[in-house]
C-alpha cells in the first residue's frame, strides 16, 4: 500500500480580495466604527419611535399662503366702507404653524384660512385690521408675516339717481323716433360717501345710427355711464349699481319708430285778403318750405301738403306784412311740425299807364321880339309810373314845353319836354317827340 502525501492546510484565505477583506475586519474590530454603529442604531430607534407616536408636533412653513377677506356685508350694514383693495395690499402671508406628527404631510395653508374680518371696523379714519384663521385644528399658527394692516374707511351710502337718456349721430333717412323709454328710469348708487355724492346721473347713449324699420318697436341694453353735475365721468370700481337690490351694469332702452315724408308748404294758404288799391301781392315766403312728416305708412300716403286754417291777413296793405301762422294740425301724424311758422307776404305797388291826349305844348325862353309857330300845338302824352303818382295827377299837373332859349329866327325842331312837380321816377311816351318851331320877328 502506498502511503498519499499529505495535503498542506493553507494558512490564510487566499484570493484577490483578501487584502480587502482585512482591512474591513480590521474596521469592525475598531472602538470607532462600534460608535458610529451605535449612534446609528440609536437615531434609528428614535425615528421609529417619533413615527409610530402620532401626539408629537413639528413646524411647518408656508411660504405664500393666500388671504380672504370676510365681513363685508355686515360692514356695509353698518354704514362703513373699506377704501383699499385688501387683496391687492396683501396677495400672501408667510405662515409658520406647529402641527401633529400624524397630520404633517396632509396640512396646507389653505387649511388655516388666513383672513381680514372686516366685521372688526367700527368708525371711519384709519383703521388697523388683524389676521384671523377660520381653524386651527391642525396645530397652532406660530407666527404669520404680515399679521396686521392698516386700512382707510369711509361712509358707506346709497342714493337713487335718475337715468337719462343721450341720442348721438343722426337716424337714417325715412325714419323718426317715435317714442323712448328707459327701464327702469331711476336707479340705485352705493358705494363710499366721497363718490356718491358726486353721482348726478345714470347716462345711456342711443346710437341712432341704429334704428331700422325692420324693428319699429325694439328693446335694447345699453351700458351705463356715471357722470357728475358737470357730465364728467365717475369711476365705478368702488360703486355698485342696483336695480331693485339687484347689480347691474346696463339700462333697457325701449324704442318705437316709424317713417317720414317730406311734405311741401302750400303758400298760397298762408295769406287772405288783398292789398289796397294800387299795390299787388308779389310773393309769399316761409321760414320753412317743407317739413318732415312722421306717421304710419297709411297716413302718410294721403299727405300732400301742409297748410293752416287761420291764415294771415293782408287786406289793404301797403307794404311788406311778417307774421306767425298756425300750421294746421294733421290727422295720425306725430309731433314732428312745429306749433307755428314764420310768413312774410311782398307787397308792391303797382306800376301803371295813363294817356293824356291833346296837352298844349307851351314855348319856353322865347326872346323879346320874336314869334313862335309850332307844328304840333297840342300833344298826346303816355305816362307810366307808381300807382300813387300817376292815378291822382291831372291835366294841369302836367307841362309839354319846347325850349327856344338862345334861338334866333327861322326853323327849328327841339323835343318836347314834360315836367311834373315832385314826381318820382316815370316813365312818357308823346305822339310828337319832337316838334318844328318857327321863330319869326314881330
Amino acid at each position: 500500500m502506498m502511503n498519499s502525501r499529505p495535503t498542506k492546510r493553507p494558512d490564510a484565505p487566499r484570493g484577490p480580495f483578501r487584502k480587502l477583506r482585512q482591512g474591513v475586519m480590521r474596521l469592525m474590530e475598531s472602538k470607532r466604527f462600534l460608535a458610529v454603529l451605535s449612534l446609528l442604531i440609536a437615531i434609528f430607534a428614535w425615528s421609529a419611535l417619533v413615527a409610530s407616536d402620532g401626539t408629537l408636533t413639528r413646524q411647518k412653513v408656508f411660504p405664500n399662503v393666500s388671504v380672504n377677506v370676510t365681513g363685508e356685508s355686515t360692514l356695509k350694514s353698518r354704514g362703513y366702507i373699506v377704501m383699499d383693495d385688501i387683496e391687492e395690499m396683501v396677495p400672501g402671508v408667510r405662515m409658520v404653524v406647529e402641527i401633529a406628527q400624524q397630520n404633517y404631510n396632509r396640512v396646507t395653508g389653505t387649511s388655516y384660512n388666513p383672513h381680514f374680518d372686516l366685521a372688526q371696523i367700527d368708525g371711519e379714519g384709519e383703521k388697523e385690521l388683524t389676521i384671523n384663521y377660520s381653524s386651527q385644528l391642525y396645530g397652532p399658527v406660530v407666527s404669520c408675516e404680515p399679521d396686521s394692516i392698516t386700512v382707510n374707511v369711509e361712509r358707506y351710502m346709497t342714493r337713487r339717481v335718475p337715468v337719462v337718456l343721450e341720442m348721438v349721430g343722426a337716424a337714417p333717412e325715412g325714419i323718426y323716433l317715435d317714442s323712448y323709454r328707459t327701464d327702469p328710469s331711476m336707479l340705485s348708487v352705493s358705494g363710499p360717501q366721497s363718490l356718491v355724492s358726486k353721482v348726478a346721473r345714470v347716462l345711456v347713449r342711443l346710437d341712432m345710427t341704429s334704428l331700422t324699420l325692420d324693428r319699429a318697436t325694439d328693446r335694447t341694453a345699453l351700458k351705463i355711464q356715471l357722470q357728475d353735475s358737470a357730465g364728467k365721468q365717475i369711476p365705478t370700481d368702488m360703486l355698485e349699481v342696483t336695480n331693485q337690490t339687484v347689480i347691474t351694469d346696463a339700462v333697457i332702452v325701449e324704442t318705437e319708430i316709424v317713417p317720414t315724408k317730406r311734405v311741401s308748404v302750400d303758400l298760397s294758404a298762408f295769406v287772405t285778403g288783398k292789398p289796397a288799391a294800387g299795390y299787388e301781392l308779389v310773393r309769399v315766403t316761409t321760414g320753412q318750405d317743407f317739413f318732415f312728416v312722421a306717421a304710419q305708412r297709411e297716413v302718410l300716403d294721403s299727405i300732400e301738403t301742409v297748410t293752416t286754417e287761420l291764415p294771415m291777413d293782408i287786406t289793404d296793405a301797403v307794404q311788406d306784412r311778417t307774421g306767425y301762422v298756425r300750421l294746421k294740425r294733421l290727422t295720425g301724424i306725430e309731433n314732428t311740425l312745429p306749433t307755428e311758422i314764420a310768413v312774410t307776404a311782398e307787397i308792391r305797388e303797382q306800376t301803371i299807364e295813363r294817356t293824356m291826349r291833346s296837352i298844349e305844348v307851351e314855348v319856353d325862353g322865347l326872346a323879346e321880339g320874336l314869334s313862335a309857330r309850332l307844328s304840333a300845338g297840342k300833344v298826346t302824352a303816355q305816362l307810366t309810373g307808381p300807382y300813387t303818382f300817376i292815378d291822382p295827377l291831372d291835366r294841369e299837373d302836367v307841362r309839354l314845353f319846347v325850349d327856344v332859349s338862345s334861338l334866333g329866327e327861322g326853323e327849328h325842331v327841339l323835343p318836347v319836354q314834360i315836367r311834373i312837380d315832385n314826381a318820382p321816377e316815370f316813365s312818357c311816351a308823346l305822339s310828337e317827340p319832337e316838334i318844328t318851331v318857327t321863330l319869326k320877328a314881330k
